[in-house]
C-alpha cells in the first residue's frame, strides 16, 4: 500500500509515519496534529491532542473557531495559509484548499524522495472550487460513498436555496438550521447573493462571525439573538435566523419560516414538509460522483477510505478497484 506506514484508528484518527496524527488523536512521536475543519468528527479527541501538548496545525479561521467551540488550542497552534507548508520530520507538509465550511484544508504530505499522501477531508465540487492534488496514495472520507447518493441537482442548489429565503423573506422572518461552519457558509452566500436583510445569530455563532470578520472577511448587518436591536427586528418581522441543526425543532415565531439544511435529500432539492417548514438538500459533501472525479483526479496508485467518516466504504473500495483499477484499495 503506502511506503511510509499509514494507521486508520476506529475513531478516524490518521497517523502517518508516527510522525503527523490527522483529525483524531493517537500517540505518535512528532506530537503534531492536523485539524481539517471544526466538524466533531474530524475534532475527535482534541481535547486529549491538547492536554498532550501536541502542536496544532489548521487554518487561520479553524483555529480561530477551536476556542469558541471549546478547544483552547492557545499558543501551541501553528498556522497555515492554503499553499504554505512546514518541516515535520521527513516531510513537507502543506494544506491545501478545500470547498467544504470555511477553514476546511485538504492535507499534502511530501517526504524527501517525493512520495506524495493527500488527506482529502471534506469537499465538493472537484476539479472546480476544490482543487485536486495528484499523489502516490490517497486518504479519502467518502461520506456518500454508495452509488445511489446522487444528487443531480447540485450545481444548481445554492440558487434554489437562494431563491426560496428571497421568496420566503417577502412572507415574513426566515429561520435557517444548519452545522456550525455551514451556517457562516450561508451567510456569505445570501450576502453575495444580494440578500440584505439583517441576520439574528446565537451567541456561538456571533462569535464565530466576529472571528471571520477580523479575518477580513465581511459579514455585515448582523445581531446577537436577545440584544434590543435584535428582538426589535425579529418584531419587525424582516430578519433571518440562524442557528445550529440541532436547535431545528425550536417553535418559530408566529409569520415566519423554517429552511433545514440537509445532505440527506437526493430526490429533489427542495422538500416542503410542512405549511412553513421546507427541507433543502444543502451538502457540503461531494455526492457519489464527485468522489469519484475526485479519486480520478488523484490517480493514487492507493487508496484508503477511513470507515469511521464514510457511509458504504467497502462499496466504495469495491467500486475504484473495479471501475478505476487502482489495485490497492482498502477500507479501514
Amino acid at each position: 500500500m503506502s511506503k511510509y506506514p499509514i494507521i486508520i484508528e476506529r475513531d478516524g484518527a490518521i497517523a502517518i509515519s508516527d510522525s503527523i496524527v490527522i483529525d483524531g488523536h493517537r500517540e505518535v512521536s512528532g506530537r503534531l496534529r492536523v485539524v481539517t475543519h471544526i466538524h466533531s468528527d474530524h475534532t475527535v479527541n482534541l481535547a486529549s491532542s491538547i492536554r498532550s501538548s501536541y502542536r496544532i496545525v489548521g487554518t487561520h479561521i479553524t483555529l480561530s473557531w477551536l476556542p469558541v467551540l471549546g478547544y483552547p488550542v492557545g499558543s501551541n497552534s501553528v498556522w497555515l495559509d492554503y499553499g504554505s507548508s512546514i518541516k515535520v520530520g521527513s516531510f513537507r507538509l502543506e494544506l491545501v484548499r478545500s470547498h467544504h465550511i470555511p477553514g476546511t484544508a485538504q492535507v499534502l504530505l511530501e517526504s524527501e524522495d517525493g512520495h506524495r499522501i493527500v488527506y482529502s477531508s471534506d469537499f465538493k465540487k472537484p476539479g472546480r472550487t476544490t482543487p485536486v492534488v495528484e499523489a502516490d496514495v490517497l486518504v479519502i472520507d467518502a461520506v456518500y460513498g454508495r452509488p445511489t447518493y446522487v444528487r443531480e441537482f447540485d450545481d444548481v442548489i445554492e440558487d434554489l436555496l437562494v431563491d426560496l429565503v428571497k421568496q420566503l423573506l417577502s412572507q415574513g422572518g426566515v429561520h435557517i438550521y444548519g452545522y456550525y461552519g455551514k451556517i457562516n457558509e450561508v451567510m456569505d452566500l445570501l450576502r453575495g447573493s444580494g440578500v440584505d436583510a439583517p441576520f439574528v445569530v446565537p451567541q456561538k455563532v456571533y462569535m464565530m462571525t466576529k472571528k471571520v470578520e477580523a479575518l477580513g472577511i465581511r459579514v455585515r448587518d448582523y445581531l446577537l439573538a436577545g440584544s434590543e436591536e435584535a428582538e426589535q427586528v425579529l418584531r419587525d418581522g424582516w430578519y433571518i435566523y440562524l442557528d445550529h441543526t440541532s436547535r431545528a425543532s425550536s417553535r418559530t415565531p408566529r409569520g415566519a419560516s423554517s429552511i433545514l439544511l440537509s445532505g440527506w435529500e437526493f430526490e429533489k432539492p427542495i422538500k416542503r414538509v410542512a405549511p412553513r417548514t421546507w427541507h433543502v438538500a444543502f451538502s457540503d459533501h461531494s455526492d457519489f460522483r464527485g468522489l469519484v472525479r475526485y479519486v480520478s483526479g488523484v490517480r493514487p496508485r492507493a487508496v484508503y477510505v477511513v470507515r469511521a467518516r464514510s457511509n458504504g466504504a467497502e462499496e466504495f473500495a469495491s467500486y475504484l478497484s473495479k471501475n478505476l483499477g487502482i489495485r490497492d484499495v482498502v477500507a479501514l
